[in-house]
């Protein structure tokens, strides 16, 4: 007799043993890391969730930064399995016009607040989504619904509660406006959307809306002193091109947006480079 813990869904056989995937919950938080509250929500969803894995995949959004929570949650969570829950808590405070819901896309749930990101994730078309009402706050106190909240529901999806016993269907999720690529006559404006670890600058524009906005032009690109003319297709391809070693180089990011970068080198902190930071390309 072997014990199985998981969804029923998500059994597969190996050896004549009872074999079943556990509960995936994911957490995107700005917490930082010098508090008590990825513990604490650790600890609940430990409790609550028989076998959970849950996987960090990052509580260094700094604080209310929703575009980068955005970029985040867009190219760090869409990837895991059919049963996957997202816990996201950036700019989380509950109000009438931005309540708390889950959104499903492809088999997996994420569980936010309905203040623009679903949507800049999503697509403003098609979404199922309800609005949590049906769960209700283990306490009085309305401060970290991450803990208090979220994680009951992400109890109950994982018991194989349907979306309509967590809340009310809506089709009228907030569409936030966020900044934009711009072109006016040949000066295309774009930003600094999101700054790694590496000091690497992810632009609001992929490449290949980048070449046809080129459309074989040349262009340059000026960042403070620094002039780039040239697109790189990796670190090391720049740093044999370019002189001195610090150079600054335009490159593809592994998720097909522009790039600012520095081989070897820390780009944001040499050229005073953060988050939406304007970025000027003029196409000659």
């Amino acid at each position: 007799m072997y014990l199985c813990i998981g969804k029923l869904s998500t059994i597969s056989s190996y050896n004549n043993h009872c074999i079943m995937n556990p509960t995936i919950v994911t957490l995107t938080t700005d917490w930082g890391y010098n508090d008590y509250y990825i513990g604490r929500v650790k600890g609940k969803l430990y409790s609550y969730i028989p076998g959970v894995q849950v996987v960090d995949i990052t509580h260094g959004i700094p604080p209310y930064q929703l575009v980068r929570a955005t970029y985040v949650v867009k190219y760090g969570c869409l990837g895991f399995p059919p049963g996957t829950i997202h816990i996201i808590d950036v700019c989380s405070s509950q109000t009438p016009e931005n309540p708390f819901v889950v959104v499903e896309h492809n088999e997996q749930y994420y569980i936010c607040t309905d203040n623009g990101l679903p949507t800049a994730v999503f697509g403003s078309e098609n979404i199922k989504a309800v609005v949590i009402d049906k769960v209700y706050q283990e306490t009085n106190s309305y401060t970290f619904a991450a803990c208090d909240l979220f994680c009951e529901v992400a109890s109950r999806l994982a018991q194989g509660a349907a979306l309509s016993d967590i809340g009310f269907a809506t089709d009228s999720l907030v569409k936030k406006t966020f900044l934009k690529p711009n072109l006016v006559k040949d000066v295309l404006e774009v930003h600094v959307i999101y700054v790694d670890g590496y000091g690497n600058c992810n632009l609001d524009i992929t490449y290949d809306e980048f070449e046809k906005l080129c459309n074989k032009r040349d262009f340059e690109v000026q960042v403070r002193e620094v002039t780039v003319k040239k697109l790189y297709r990796s670190y090391v391809d720049g740093e044999r091109q370019a002189r001195p070693r610090s150079s600054l180089i335009l490159t593809v990011s592994s998720l097909g947006n522009l790039q600012l970068a520095i081989n070897n080198g820390n780009a944001a902190q040499y050229f005073n480079l953060e988050y939406m930071s304007s970025v000027q390309i003029k196409f000659l």
